[in-house]
């Protein structure tokens, strides 16, 4: 027992360390974050992949080689206890139950690790993207953003249809805190930003439109080398009193974006451009026009949610009977005695 709960304190101690530090990340992250010292004791101790280091996993197996062998082994003494008890004592069974709830609880997080799934899609109203490789797709049918008096978002909400390969679909509505669920998946409403489409001239010839992102580039097919970076988007543009620029509202009075432009590797110029502005390089030139609000939906699969929380209210189920059945129990014992 006290083995059972050295370990499930490491346990609870790495699950705490892995929700604090971002999982995945680079090592120039880490050491941006945490300094050099640090970012070392991360890389060293697989702290950027906690849940699947093999550390972990171990330490996971052992609890529950224990929590098996001490369920299996104080089984008949419980249960002759409870037969001894004329079957009246529920409260006998709490310390059991509970053992149980715990193995049950890091079986089906440990199987959740390994069978959960997650993709992220985004893209403007009106736009249809595929959901990774699970054959499904995704159109976003609307996207409004209710906006308080303050200037402070109450909630996203997106309109969504999603369709298998069979030509099956469902459509709904995901929102901050209340996501849509479709073919096995949820779907929640993540964040928004801000994309502009751009097109691109050449000699006063269109050759290439594209709708970008902030933070995603676009360049002509036939000359890669030059490229043009939307780095930011200003819905309602104002230079502050120390120079610098920023917006106002969230709300698109006066649009501008923030543009830079690589000509081999190297920043050839940058600007704010407004809705419609050209912005020419030789002879290409780019069109930033028809600022739009994109969504991004993030779909999770978990098959084995459901027994997550079977297993949660086996446990609370075995700590209730503890510390409140068992209790009561030895008092009525007491008096009848």
């Amino acid at each position: 027992m006290q083995f059972s709960f050295v370990l499930l304190f490491i346990i609870i101690a790495a699950c705490v360390a892995g929700s604090m530090i971002p999982q995945g990340s680079s090592d120039a992250a880490y050491q941006e974050l945490y300094g050099t010292t640090w970012a070392k004791i991360i890389a060293e101790l697989n702290l950027d992949h906690v849940f699947t280091s093999w550390w972990f996993i171990l330490l996971a197996a052992l609890l529950c080689l224990n929590l098996i062998l001490c369920s299996i082994s104080r089984f008949p003494v419980v249960l002759r206890a409870w037969k001894a008890s004329g079957r009246k004592n529920i409260g006998i069974w709490g310390s059991w139950v509970t053992h149980l709830g715990m193995l049950l609880l890091i079986v089906s997080f440990t199987a959740g690790q390994y069978t959960a799934r997650e993709e992220t899609v985004y893209g403007i109203a009106g736009s249809t993207q595929p959901l990774g490789t699970t054959g499904l797709s995704i159109a976003i049918d609307s996207f409004d953003v209710k906006i308080r008096e303050d200037y402070t978002v109450e909630q996203y909400t997106a309109g969504l249809t999603v369709s298998d390969a069979a030509g099956n679909s469902k459509s709904g509505t995901a929102s901050v805190n209340h996501p849509f669920d479709a073919f096995g998946y949820s779907f929640y409403q993540d964040s928004m930003g801000w994309a502009t489409y751009v097109d691109i001239y050449k000699s006063d010839e269109l050759v290439k439109t594209d709708l970008i992102c902030a933070g995603e580039y676009t360049f002509p097919d036939d000359h890669p080398s030059l490229v043009l970076l939307f780095n930011k988007f200003y819905p309602d543009l104002e230079r502050a009193e120390d120079g610098t620029y920023i917006s106002k509202t969230p709300l698109p009075n006066n649009p501008h974006s923030l543009y830079s432009i690589y000509y081999g590797g190297a920043v050839a110029g940058m600007g704010l451009a407004a809705p419609g502005t050209s912005v020419e390089f030789g002879e290409y030139r780019f069109l930033i026009r028809d600022p739009a609000e994109y969504t991004l939906i993030v779909a999770k699969y978990d098959p084995v949610s459901w027994l997550v929380v079977a297993s949660a209210l086996v446990l609370l189920a075995g700590l209730f009977i503890s510390f409140y059945i068992r209790p009561w129990e030895r008092k009525r014992n007491e008096k009848n005695a």
